[in-house]
């Protein structure tokens, strides 16, 4: 008995840790979320007018999003699922915040951001855990989708919203867009023509990210 209880208890240790760890890291990405979330709500208000942008941009809570799932190493299958949560946990926390400080919101995962967490948090969740585990390649080309929402919307609102807004926090944003992509073909250490294809893409998928402000413009 004494030998048989030994022997078993390696196993028990890596099945524990196995556990323990993406455990910890789904919990700290879900309140994290949950906290991003309620201070949007707070930022709205309270942050410099340079800065107030941030926390009524589609691009601020992206990068939250996907740097939630990035620290949370989680593989491309759990990162998708994360995303979701983190992006849904964003919005329910603002919700719950706002309606605590007196502001009218939709019920519970009942609003139009309940449906843009659900497209949106699994594609950045994916591309998270991608730009971590991937193969080089794959890894910068996982920077795209962030960077060109980043790049689409500063693009789009210095043109459209830059008389009633200040344009620094949108410009902000498109530097920080080429910053992350540039990063990552350099911790990537990529050759001329993978670093050429990670551009295109993100100068095509940014191009198509302001179109479509642009139409939703024109149709409102």
């Amino acid at each position: 008995m004494t030998i048989h209880g030994t022997a078993s208890t390696p196993r028990v240790a890596p099945l524990r840790a196995r556990w323990l760890r993406p455990t910890a890291s789904f919990l700290l990405a879900a309140l994290g979320a949950v906290a991003v979330g309620g201070l949007t709500s707070l930022g709205q208000q309270y942050l410099p007018e340079w800065l107030s942008s941030f926390a009524n941009s589609a691009g601020g809570w992206a990068m939250l999003a996907f740097a939630l799932v990035w620290l949370s190493r989680a593989r491309p299958v759990a990162g998708a699922v994360l995303g979701a949560v983190a992006f849904l946990l964003m919005v329910e926390g603002y919700g719950v915040v706002s309606a605590w400080r007196g502001h009218f919101y939709a019920d519970p995962f009942s609003s139009i951001w309940t449906g843009v967490a659900l497209v949106a948090g699994p594609v950045l969740g994916l591309s998270a855990a991608v730009a971590r585990h991937g193969t080089r390649l794959w890894s910068a080309l996982a920077v795209v989708p962030l960077s060109a929402v980043l790049l689409g919307e500063g693009v789009w609102a210095l043109v459209r919203i830059s008389d009633t807004t200040s344009p620094v926090y949108w410009t902000v944003e498109i530097v920080l867009s080429a910053l992350f992509v540039a990063l990552a073909i350099r911790r990537r250490h990529l050759s001329l023509r993978p670093s050429v294809i990670v551009v295109v893409a993100y100068l095509a998928g940014a191009a198509v990210y302001a179109a479509l402000w642009m139409l939703l413009d024109a149709w409102m």
